[in-house]
């Protein structure tokens, strides 16, 4: 038998932290000092293991060379500060790429089973790239795509500055921010926007990256430069008010009407992302409502399909679950470091 040894850590933490532990002890959110230390270390772990330089789902492909865009240092000349609310009037949009045109033509997966990648944790990012592609095309049908990604990322480091700013301030607990996914002037964070939340043309010509694979946009070449336009859909979900950008309120990254929006296309043009949210309500409705039993289900039935390690099979009940929750169709109650999620009010009515 292998010996098993307990290791005793002394760690140095400010006054300020000490306070707020206390405070969350106090509350009764924590049962103990050691449970609340225990959350935090299984937190850091999972994010610690989610945390891939990998942008292609399920570990099929390893690697892939992408676009060389440039490092955003300041806002884009052309944008004022959070000024994305008078949007022109479009009457000009394109196709969107079909199934086959995806990334998922190249790993064989069923458009059914073809879940979002889990790292696409949030739709308000995605929203915001598209109020930016909209106004750019205030008089064209496309425009280069890395002017795009520039533009797009240049406001979205000042949306994120401006949202976490607030949320510091607010004192926002984790699942209550709206924050996650916004860049900063980290490169690292602002490549994972670009190429996990909007799009980018792979080698192979298939597209990946949210704003693709949500059918809210198409990217083509024309003389051999990458030109970018919006989908009928895309222009419709952008036009939908929002409650960060038009109307200020930092607390709610989605509206009603943009939830249901979303809903609804994904049930006519999103067959993997419905069927996978409808999936997970009927897991949560039977009782397989813990990380652990999720886990498992997803396992049984996606598993082989995908060829998917435990850690993809952790980052896609992650990520389909926080979009879930952003939409408004479950809800999550934490006990320390366990959370158990149910099926909310506007999760039994759209499905």
């Amino acid at each position: 038998m292998i010996p098993i040894f307990e290791m005793k850590y002394i760690v140095d933490i400010s006054p300020k932290q000490a306070q707020t532990i206390q405070t969350l002890l106090n509350k009764g959110t924590y049962g103990s000092l050691a449970q609340f230390i225990s959350a935090s270390i299984e937190n850091q772990l999972a994010l610690e293991e989610n945390e891939t330089n990998e942008l292609t789902p399920y570990q099929i492909e390893k690697t892939i060379q992408l676009p060389q865009v440039t490092k955003v240092e300041s806002q884009t000349p052309g944008f004022e500060k959070y000024q994305l609310v008078n949007i022109p009037d479009l009457n000009s949009f394109i196709d969107p790429p079909g199934f086959n045109n995806l990334v998922f033509a190249s790993q064989e997966i069923p458009e059914k089973q073809a879940w979002i990648w889990g790292q696409v944790n949030k739709i308000f990012p995605v929203k915001l790239g598209l109020r930016v592609l909209h106004q750019l095309l205030a008089t064209k049908q496309s425009v280069e795509l890395n002017e795009f990604l520039e533009a797009a990322t240049s406001e979205a480091i000042l949306y994120g500055e401006k949202i976490r700013s607030y949320e510091k301030e607010a004192g926002k607990m984790r699942d209550e921010k709206i924050s996650a996914a916004l860049p900063s002037m980290d490169e690292k964070s602002q490549t994972r926007y670009k190429f996990q939340f909007m799009v980018y043309p792979r080698k192979d010509e298939l597209l990946d990256g949210a704003m693709a694979l949500m059918r809210f946009c198409n990217v083509y070449s024309d003389r051999k430069k990458q030109m970018i336009g919006i989908t009928e859909n895309g222009l419709k979900f952008s036009s939908i008010s929002n409650p960060v950008i038009d109307t200020n309120n930092l607390d709610k990254s989605l509206s009603e009407e943009e939830s249901l929006f979303y809903i609804t296309h994904a049930k006519e043009n999103m067959k993997g992302e419905y069927e996978a949210m409808k999936w997970m309500l009927q897991q949560i409705s039977g009782g397989r409502n813990e990380r652990e039993l999720l886990n498992n289900e997803i396992e049984k039935t996606f598993g082989k399909t995908w060829n998917a390690t435990t850690t993809v099979i952790n980052t896609q009940r992650a990520g389909l679950t926080a979009r879930m929750f952003e939409l408004g169709l479950i809800e999550k109650e934490k006990d320390g470091i366990y959370v158990k999620y149910g099926v909310s009010e506007r999760g039994r009515l759209a499905f």
